[in-house]
């Protein structure tokens, strides 16, 4: 199924809440998953990618969000809402090239 992509305006918080600011990696975490959430939508729109896809790549980097979110805090992982560990079948060698940099360490 086939479906026009969609888009919405984005607002930005300007004024967080002071209580979460001395939460520090969660914050830094959540920032991160902020970024690449705009940069999925930003590049589902100009190229106009097919709505499903999109929501695909965001439900799977939301179980990522929540598993890490939960490793991070010390909860027990809930067997509900855990990804499967299938690998794809091929991977765009951009992505492949993050991954070795990321699993190395590279650039931090």
């Amino acid at each position: 199924m086939h479906s026009p992509p969609s888009a919405t305006k984005v607002t930005t918080n300007q004024n967080p809440d002071p209580t979460r600011a001395g939460i520090g990696t969660e914050n830094t975490v959540r920032g991160a998953f902020d970024d690449v959430a705009l940069l999925i939508g930003s590049v589902a729109v100009i190229h106009h990618l097919d709505d499903d896809l999109t929501w695909t790549l965001m439900k799977r980097l939301d179980r990522i969000r929540v598993r890490l979110l939960r490793d991070l805090k010390g909860d027990s992982r809930r067997d509900d809402f855990e990804p499967s560990a299938a690998q794809p079948p091929r991977v765009h060698a951009a992505v492949e090239e993050f991954l070795v940099r990321n699993r190395a360490g590279m650039g931090e």
